[in-house]
């Protein structure tokens, strides 16, 4: 935001004003056609400071500037479905809806009606009136910081180290977030930046109060209703915001189921008789246009989110903006801040889904470790078995080239002596044979001179024959 201001036009220039037409509409929808309540929707951009219109809210009892504080809005603009097809609830809500609540998409197809602007606290605590039970996390936290906020726009809060008087007010910050800020001017447009205080230094948090028409008196809840309370009560309101997230997104305007202060009007707040139509709750709670020149002041300052306005673009986009869904913020335990799911818990099922994503990719990597490491392992064991095996044939190798050397060995050494054996058999047959050749030559050379040759066989069976003669002879001559 900027840091100092002046008065009149020249502070307007300076807080951001274009001299654009104010009544230029066209590109916006009819205000003046009849829509049905459930294609009516609804988000707030975000807060801004117009020392112009409105102030007076500021408390200047230790010392404070007396034109008065420059007034704290909120913005916030109003769109219309225009394929809308009379499917009421269900068409935005039901499992299968045809429907979107997008309106904040620069891609939407739903067109703005208007832009307006309604004094922060009362936006604020219109908002905390309609939506939410009693025992709620979310309309403790806002009850809570609309107590720690307070509804005036400036107000002193003491002194900083220097002795210089500090100023309290509700600071607009970047995409469409605030917070308790100290200012050195009364109209708290000059932020103090060189203090070490912030507003938790001076304000003093309050008693958990959930209203008049509180008939809680259950002692667990109450203690954890504390709880909230007081984790919500610090200068960054980080808990408040949280819980209001999701009006910066498109918003159905029917506060569906309805509340009042906590409880429902009817039997159970979903009557078509007992809704609320919060589009039109804003407008008749201190809600006024905002033209264009008021937009481009909001831009300015830095605090609204992107929007398009008759052709011209203001503000940030912000993140989520280019989707229908986006994350939906609440406060989880002991006044901590979560996020959940959008619509029809889209982000739980974004949720299984990367989870289921994360442990596939774990047992897969898990998996691809167990093989390559079993892989190596069995290389090792195959190499160490071969290695063994060729050790053996080796081995065996050896021990067969050593038998079969050994065996060649005593082979030869058979065969010398075998050798030498029949070198000396040679010799005496030798003699014998040339014995025999003798007595063969004589006896070849006795059947020459008788000339008839005889076998040996029958020379045999004629000795047998002239042995059994000659034995005869004798037996009978005995």
């Amino acid at each position: 935001l900027k840091q100092q201001a002046v008065g009149g036009e020249g502070e307007r220039r300076l807080w951001g004003g274009h001299n654009y037409d104010p009544y230029t509409t066209s590109g916006l929808a009819s205000e003046v056609e009849y829509y049905d309540k459930w294609q009516q929707a609804y988000r707030f951009l975000g807060g801004y400071i117009d020392c112009d219109f409105g102030g007076g809210g500021g408390s200047h009892d230790n010392g404070g500037d007396e034109d008065g504080a420059c007034a704290r809005w909120m913005m916030w603009a109003a769109y219309i479905d225009p394929n809308y097809a009379g499917g009421g609830y269900d068409e935005y809500f039901s499992d299968d809806a045809p429907g979107a609540l997008d309106c904040h998409s620069p891609d939407t197809d739903w067109q703005l009606i208007g832009v307006y602007r309604q004094e922060f606290y009362q936006f604020i605590e219109q908002i905390s009136k309609h939506v939410w039970a009693i025992d709620e996390y979310e309309y403790i936290v806002a009850l809570a910081g609309l107590e720690y906020m307070t509804d005036d726009d400036c107000f002193g809060v003491g002194y900083d180290e220097n002795g210089e008087q500090l100023y309290a007010g509700v600071q607009p910050l970047e995409g469409g977030r605030f917070q308790m800020g100290l200012y050195s001017d009364g109209k708290c447009i000059t932020p103090n930046t060189r203090t070490s205080y912030t507003y938790d230094d001076f304000a003093e948090k309050t008693d958990l109060n959930l209203g008049s028409k509180d008939q809680t008196n259950d002692d667990a809840f109450h203690q954890q209703a504390y709880q909230y309370w007081y984790a919500t009560q610090e200068y960054t309101l980080d808990n408040l915001n949280t819980v209001y997230n999701d009006f910066r997104f498109c918003t159905s305007c029917v506060d569906y189921p309805t509340y009042q202060d906590g409880y429902f009007i009817g039997d159970d707040g979903t009557d078509d008789d007992d809704l609320i139509n919060q589009c039109w709750k804003f407008y008749s709670h201190d809600s006024f246009n905002c033209d264009a020149d008021c937009i481009a002041m909001g831009s300015q300052q830095g605090s609204i989110t992107w929007i398009n306005y008759n052709g011209k673009q203001f503000g940030a986009l912000t993140e989520g903006q280019y989707t229908a869904e986006h994350d939906k913020n609440h406060l989880g335990d002991y006044g901590t801040s979560s996020s959940t799911s959008y619509g029809n818990d889209h982000k739980l099922e974004r949720l299984k889904a990367n989870l289921f994503l994360t442990v596939a990719g774990i047992v897969f990597v898990a998996t691809f470790l167990a093989f390559a490491v079993a892989r190596g392992s069995s290389k090792k064991k195959a190499k160490s078995t071969s290695r063994s095996r060729s050790r053996r044939l080796l081995d065996s190798d050896y021990q067969g080239e050593r038998r079969s050397s050994r065996s060649a060995s005593r082979s030869r050494k058979a065969m010398e002596s075998d050798a030498r054996s029949s070198k000396s058999r040679s010799k005496s047959r030798s003699g014998a044979v040339s014995s025999s050749a003798n007595s063969r030559s004589k006896s070849r050379s006795r059947r020459s001179a008788e000339g008839e040759y005889v076998p040996p066989s029958e020379r045999s069976e004629r000795r047998s024959s002239s042995d059994r003669e000659a034995s005869e002879r004798r037996s009978s001559s005995d």
